[in-house]
């Protein structure tokens, strides 16, 4: 892991002091590789020499350095790469690749769901839209729409129901939607198309669009979704525009199916000025990031998230009587479907719409707690799943009403179906009244006694008009808990539920009213069933006394011959709930463990357990190993969002299970109406009729498991952490070259590093970290911050360790980095002095006629090239990758040069350092070099607005110049100068620690306003510049001071 390839020496250097840009006379054939002079120093760690010699070797002294003869020319023992630095070095390195190995192998293996969808079968047709062209659309060169048909079901090419726009995602196809196309075609025409009573009641078709945007990569560049955005109101202009109808109202808006980044672009149409209000009435997102970027390297669509965030809150914020404004989401409803653990595209903790859209206009979902569906999918079988899009077409199909002008029915109509068909119905009701049905007569009636079971297996032995009363009154029982094998449903089931009183006009008789509306189905859980989706459900209906409106009995009637069974069970809502209140530290440490009685459903809530960054591994126990009439079985459900996870058959060995919760960088909090529900919530159902002997629920951790979730919802850490990293090791450098005049090698800033900045870093960073904790917990302390945005947006205080993780994973990291550029650049530099001699290297695109003065003019003309280009038709980013390259090559003839002459290792350790710093920007400038090359490769060449700021990359632009043309090495600085730096590069590290993470794209500009400083230092060290400063100081400086004390 050493700088160089000599072997150790003390860390003196001898020699006469040099320029850096001399002329090299010898080359590479009769020069000895010398040993750079800074090296693994195994002198004793207590000298401290101190000379009074002229400046140190290794630099040239300006008349503006520090007065260097009384400086040690012997590194300061914190800068010396020993065995101990090494060993620790390796020791981080090795940590770093344990952890990264650990949290892919944990991400890709363990605590995975497993997918049921079935596949879909579809002969799709692709009809583009020619009349939307560059008349209607700027974008008409670069974009395309399209109308689906399916062949031999869709008869018409023409529009003729009620339009429905489709937006791909990141590098998504228009082809995405045949899955869902095709099934709302078939359901239509099979189902409705053959009943003139439901055309009449507002049913039509529904014709999608969809739009090619060339695989366009949407989540990496903010200026792409806004065109995606302005492109989609201008097609919805069109599409409005082609429907012409003689009996109905002409569609006036759209409902729109966005999938992944398509959902946000959906979501930015609102925000743009060629918006029309109300074209947009539906929106349902699939595995959509709505809370945070995927990937936050470009500033632009950071911004375009913060912007819309605030435009979502205030949209459904403003005064009932505002009814014009273009900003209003009144009539707007949101469903967000999100794919669970399978998604390893986009975290679905960000699929949460909680933060801005209101209970009454929409919710999230995951597929896991769809009725009937109950799978997880990944990122793009959510879009083609069987039965997720059965339940969304038909959905989609019921909320339309082609009577009105908006194409659909009210927004409380619509949420109304939304829940029916999206949620399990196992939602806490609270005091929403129940839906009961019409009024109907018994005559034979069989009563129960008070806390009596009801148990039917086996056919019906009672025939007739009958039904079984059981008392909602008496007992120390609160609720009703029905299950059974057979449909729950008055129509179609055997057994149908009822809410009963006694009826005076007929003696014996009661009146009852259908409750079908409680019934909720759940997987079937047999010893047959392995998974939810097996494609049989039981039916579960729970009920409070206090719930029933007044009605005395649960009346339960038989309607058929089927085998199946049927329990009904008077249960407390109190004895029945177990509460855990546990801390997450003893949970970890210890486990959750709760002693169940016997009984039909059980509610255990642990609040402590929310966060969704770690894994469970979860046991059931108990001594009597008869099933019974159906397996235990359970539910988990997470309070946050309408995420819900169905385990059956768990009698066998132990569960895995993970949630879904709030994110980091979300500023939803809990309500105080919500803090008893808050946390973890787990319903179980067993048989007590075979076994009355309690049963055991043990929790415990799954830290491997936990390790995957931890790395994939704070990968954005390892990136800025990095950054900051290699910043803090150029400040030590730095700061050590003013003081000795000796530039250390980065592994010596590296044992500076990790002996004197880490420690304090930890500790800073610890503290922040924990009260960041403090303050989601309800302890301010005065502190004007938004907390929940800084850091890594944890405010779970169970994981305030969670930056501190990060900063020696990433440590490891930069060493590695560290040493494969170093190993790369030596062995670069020795091929290349192998094959073409040092000499041709040294002078390589170099121009031995040209003067000083035509050299400058040279690279002046071709830095303004840059400039404009950049302003014109390049990106920054380019020019960077560029000055990337450049300066790559000017280390490795730094290198090559530092061979001839120690003093000029000097300039080579901070070109280095330099060269460090670009690697750890080029994950900010790649992505959006890569979107600009996709753009060409389409024959898009109109430069995007927000990357040709030449303030952005100038700094970065003359520095590299300034380097390569006159080789120049950082001057040494003191007094207030040295400060300044000190000062910069405290800002730069505390803000990047702060929104580092959440605004990543920030580190770029730090970066680029340290360039800038850099340039200030070389320009204050110049003849103008000194002249300059001492003009400055004799002619304001002094007299402003002589002013004051006078």
């Amino acid at each position: 892991m050493d700088a160089s390839s000599s072997p150790s020496s003390p860390t003196t250097c001898h020699g006469p002091a040099a320029a850096d840009d001399e002329p090299l006379h010898s080359n590479r054939e009769s020069n000895t590789v010398t040993a750079p002079c800074l090296y693994v120093d195994r002198s004793p760690m207590d000298s401290h020499v101190h000379s009074r010699n002229s400046s140190p070797a290794t630099s040239p002294s300006p008349p503006s350095s520090p007065n260097t003869r009384a400086r040690p020319r012997i590194l300061a023992s914190s800068y010396r790469f020993t065995s101990n630095t090494r060993f620790i070095i390796s020791m981080l390195v090795l940590v770093s690749f344990a952890s990264l190995a650990i949290i892919l192998d944990s991400f890709t293996n363990h605590q995975r769901d497993v997918s049921g969808c079935q596949e879909i079968y579809m002969r799709p047709t692709y009809i583009r839209q020619t009349g939307f062209d560059s008349e209607m659309t700027r974008f008409a060169g670069k974009y395309a729409l399209y109308l689906y048909r399916e062949k031999d079901v869709d008869l018409s090419d023409q529009p003729s129901g009620v339009p429905v726009l489709f937006v791909p995602g990141h590098a998504g196809s228009y082809k995405q939607v045949r899955a869902i196309a095709a099934e709302a075609a078939f359901h239509y025409y099979q189902l409705y198309a053959q009943h003139p009573e439901i055309h009449e009641q507002g049913m039509r078709n529904l014709d999608f669009f969809t739009v090619d945007f060339h695989e366009e990569f949407s989540a990496l560049h903010g200026q792409s979704l806004l065109e995606q955005a302005e492109y989609l109101n201008d097609a919805i202009d069109y599409i409005l525009k082609i429907y012409k109808s003689d009996k109905y109202p002409d569609p006036a808006s759209v409902m729109i199916i966005g999938h992944s980044m398509g959902g946000v672009v959906a979501k930015t149409m609102f925000m743009l000025n060629n918006y029309q209000p109300g074209t947009i009435n539906t929106i349902i997102t699939l595995s959509t990031p709505h809370v945070l970027p995927p990937a936050p390297f470009d500033w632009k669509i950071s911004k375009i998230y913060d912007d819309m965030h605030q435009f979502w809150i205030d949209g459904y914020n403003l005064r009932g009587d505002d009814t014009t404004t273009a900003r209003s989401l009144r009539d707007v409803t949101m469903i967000s479907i999100a794919g669970g653990t399978l998604d390893n595209t986009v975290c679905s903790d960000s699929a949460n719409v909680g933060a801005f859209l209101p209970a009454t206009h929409g919710f999230t979902v995951f597929t896991t707690a769809i009725p009937r569906v109950w799978t997880g999918m990944d990122h793009l079988e959510i879009l083609s799943c069987k039965q997720l899009v059965h339940v969304l077409v038909k959905a989609m199909l019921d909320i339309v009403d082609a009577r009105r002008s908006s194409q659909v029915k009210s927004v409380s109509e619509r949420m109304s179906i939304m829940k029916r068909a999206f949620l399990s119905g196992l939602e806490d009701r609270g005091s929403e009244p129940i839906s009961l049905g019409s009024l109907m007569y018994f005559d034979h009636v069989s009563y129960l006694d008070i806390d009596e079971r009801l148990v039917i297996q086996g056919e019906r032995s009672i025939k007739g008009n009958h039904v079984t009363l059981l008392p909602a009154f008496g007992s120390n029982n609160d609720a009703f808990a029905i299950l059974t094998d057979q449909a729950l449903d008055e129509a179609r089931g055997r057994f149908s539920l009822y809410l009963c009183n006694r009826h005076d006009g007929h003696s014996g008789g009661v009146a009852c009213k259908s409750a079908d509306t409680l019934v909720a189905p759940v997987p079937a859980s047999t010893p047959h069933d392995r998974y939810p989706f097996s494609g049989n459900t039981f039916s579960f209906a729970s009920i409070e006394f206090g719930q029933m409106d007044g009605h005395g009995w649960i009346g339960i009637a038989d309607n058929g011959d089927s085998d199946g069974f049927l329990i009904a069970e008077p249960f407390s809502t109190t004895e029945n709930a177990y509460r855990v209140d546990q801390s997450m530290s003893s949970i970890a440490m210890l486990g959750a463990h709760v002693k169940v009685n016997a009984s039909l459903f059980t509610r255990i809530h642990i609040p402590a357990i929310e966060n969704p960054m770690l894994a469970y591994h979860l046991t059931l126990t108990r001594q009597c190993n008869d099933l019974g009439l159906f397996a235990p079985f359970l539910r988990q459900s997470i309070s946050t969002m309408h995420e819900s996870k169905f385990y059956v058959n768990v009698g066998n060995g132990p569960t895995d299970f993970t949630l879904h919760g709030r994110t980091a960088f979300s500023s939803m909090t809990i309500s105080t109406a919500d803090v008893d529900h808050q946390g973890f919530l787990l319903q179980m159902w067993m048989d007590p009729t075979t076994c009355q002997e309690p049963i055991h629920v043990d929790i415990a951790i799954d830290w491997y498991g936990s390790a995957g979730r931890l790395g994939f919802r704070n990968g954005i850490m390892l990136a800025s952490f990095t950054f900051i990293i290699v910043i803090l090791v150029l400040a030590g450098q730095i700061e050590c070259y003013n003081r000795t005049g000796i530039f250390p090698h980065f592994g010596q800033g590296l044992s500076f590093y990790i002996r004197r900045i880490l420690p304090v870093i930890m500790l800073a960073v610890g503290l922040c970290s924990i009260y960041q904790c403090s303050i989601y917990d309800g302890h301010d302390f005065g502190l004007d911050i938004p907390w929940e945005h800084v850091l890594d947006g944890n405010t779970d205080p169970f994981f305030w360790w969670l930056p501190l993780a990060g900063l020696v994973v990433s440590s490891g990291t930069v060493c590695f980095i560290w040493v494969v550029v170093d190993r790369l650049l030596l062995l670069c530099a020795y091929v290349l002095s192998g094959t073409f001699g040092t000499q041709r290297v040294l002078t390589w695109s170099s121009h031995p006629t040209e003067t000083k003065q035509q050299r400058f003019q040279r690279r002046a003309i071709t830095t303004v090239i840059l400039f404009v280009l950049v302003a014109t038709c390049i990106p920054y980013q380019f020019v960077f990758v560029v000055a990337f390259l450049v300066h790559t090559v000017n280390c490795i003839r730094s290198l090559v040069r530092s061979w001839s002459s120690p003093s000029r290792v000097n300039r080579y350790h901070y070109m280095q350092s330099l060269l460090l710093l670009f690697v750890t920007l080029l994950p900010f400038n790649l992505p959006i070099l890569v979107v600009w090359i996709r753009n060409l490769s389409v024959h898009w060449f109109v430069p995007f607005s927000s990357d040709h700021n030449v303030f952005a990359i100038a700094p970065f632009i003359l520095y590299v110049e300034l380097l390569t043309g006159h080789r120049k090495m950082l001057p040494r600085h003191e007094g207030v100068w040295r400060w300044a730096t000190r000062g910069l590069f405290c800002m730069v590290v505390a803000y990047a620690f702060l929104y580092g993470i959440k605004y990543a794209h920030s580190l770029y500009f730090l970066a680029n306003h340290m360039m800038a400083w850099f340039l200030v230092l070389h320009v204050r060290d110049s003849h103008y510049g000194r002249m300059a400063w001492r003009y400055a100081a004799n002619h304001i400086w002094h007299p402003f001071l002589s002013k004051k004390h006078s």
